[in-house]
């Protein structure tokens, strides 16, 4: 990797609305460093806007702080300067590239928010090298935010860099149109969105499924702490549980589409986004096994005000419905699954002898990841694998055999599987006695009967060939 230092500052149109920009300062003696910076990045020159406070130290941490699309690094949005004087950490302003957006009909400078583990997140990466070999930054304290399409791509980092950033923060900037939300990273991840109540840019009325899919995703709790302000905001904590991390939401009153409010605790956005981040590091403990955690049956909580399907039927719950539509701008409820194997697990109660069926289909797929029966009563784990599918949107559902029958659904957790388990004879499943219709790999995965080796059906072995 290249770097050079350039004093050429790149010069952009403001394409989104009410993104507050900023004149940059040079370097002066003895003061901070504020600089433009270029790196090669997979045989391409990228660069970023590099802020090092006055005074700095080796081991401080750092803040990536991405634009809007439309704006360049120059614009330092969100702006942290002030705030990393006092506090000493060291801001980078990475510059998007142009890119193709359809809400503008045409090409600007932006980020491929897509959750892919792609040019732009190899491009942070190295601009964490970057800085890690000139300042000896900390490695463990390095954070993530941005601005509207910038805050798209935080979304998108919690994905794909959940195991190089400690924590996340976003304003005005969540997943839509060619960017839908994927929340399949190698762990949990702290995360604090601020938006506007007026924006109907990035529209707020959509946050809530925002929301409840990183809530579940974190498996914090479901029925947040609410504290409003009058005039100013409401602030949303879903609390961390069990080796989750929290979701904190604050509600701007009257902010439209910007970079930046006054109207949090703080006055000043960027010091609450610092304020969340700088609480966490790599080595905050979670369990980074946990995949899915809805909660639903908090006290408080309705399942069918947060898109679930709740005894219709005979369908007791069912969770992830949906496609992109003009109304939606490609955000609607799904479970989402990488290459892997994992567990689902959760309690039934109701009448002995009754029968639970659960089934983990693919969106617009026929075949399905779970397909079998338990009995009401048991605890149980179903083991599954995604395989040949880099990324894929699921349905969950749980039926009973008639529509009379009284059966609850609670606890619902997945997890994936730990090295150890993917590969050791302890991942067995074991056939539920009611089920006599399910065939299942000596893993514990459920196949179909045409699948080959070695399987263990209606509770035999049996050589598929």
């Amino acid at each position: 990797m290249k770097r050079l230092i350039s004093t050429t500052w790149l010069t952009l149109a403001l394409l989104v609305a009410g993104a507050g920009g900023a004149k940059a300062e040079s370097q002066t003696p003895n003061g901070p460093t504020n600089q433009t910076v270029n790196i090669t990045v997979g045989g391409e020159t990228r660069s970023y806007r590099l802020y090092v406070p006055k005074g700095y130290e080796s081991n401080l941490p750092l803040v990536i702080a991405m634009h809007g699309a439309g704006e360049s690094m120059d614009n330092q949005s969100p702006r942290f300067n002030e705030i990393a004087d006092t506090a000493k950490f060291i801001i980078a302003y990475p510059q998007g590239k142009q890119i193709y957006f359809p809400v503008f009909g045409g090409n600007t400078t932006g980020w491929d928010a897509s959750g892919e583990d792609n040019a732009d997140a190899a491009f942070l990466r190295a601009i964490i090298d970057d800085l890690a070999g000139e300042y000896q930054i900390d490695r463990k304290r390095v954070y993530c935010c941005g601005f509207s399409n910038g805050g798209m791509n935080t979304y998108a980092m919690s994905n794909a860099c959940s195991d190089v950033f400690a924590a996340f923060a976003s304003i005005s900037g969540f997943p839509l149109n060619e960017f839908h939300l994927r929340h399949v990273g190698k762990r949990p991840v702290p995360f604090l969105h601020i938006h506007g109540k007026n924006d109907d840019f990035v529209r707020y009325r959509l946050m809530p499924t925002i929301v409840d899919e990183m809530v579940a995703r974190m498996g914090a709790n479901p029925v947040p702490i609410k504290k409003t302000v009058s005039g100013k905001y409401d602030k949303n904590v879903y609390e961390a549980i069990d080796g989750s991390f929290p979701f904190v939401y604050y509600e701007i009153d009257g902010m439209g589409h910007s970079n930046f409010t006054s109207n949090t605790e703080d006055g000043n956005s960027s010091l609450t986004m610092w304020k969340f981040l700088r609480q966490y590091t790599l080595d905050t403990p979670c369990d980074t096994t946990l995949k899915w955690m809805p909660r639903i049956e908090t006290e408080g909580f309705s399942p069918k005000t947060h898109g679930w399907s709740v005894n219709s039927g005979k369908t007791i719950l069912a969770f992830g419905l949906g496609s992109k539509t003009d109304a939606n701008q490609n955000v609607y409820p799904s479970l989402q699954f990488t290459n892997g194997r994992y567990r689902l697990c959760f309690k039934s109660q109701g009448e002995p002898g009754k029968t639970i069926g659960v089934k983990l289909q693919r969106f617009q797929k026929t075949s399905a990841a779970i397909n079998t029966i338990v009995s009401v009563g048991e605890e149980a784990t179903l083991y599954f694998a995604i395989e040949n599918d880099d990324f894929g949107q699921y349905k969950l559902t749980f039926t009973r055999e008639n529509t009379t029958d009284e059966i609850s659904v609670s606890d619902i957790r997945i997890y994936s599987l730990t090295e150890e388990e993917a590969t050791g004879i302890s991942t067995v499943g074991t056939v539920p006695p009611s089920a006599g219709r399910g065939c299942y790999t000596l893993d514990g995965i459920q196949v179909t009967p045409s699948s080959k080796g070695i399987s263990v059906k209606d509770g035999k072995k049996t050589i598929i060939k």
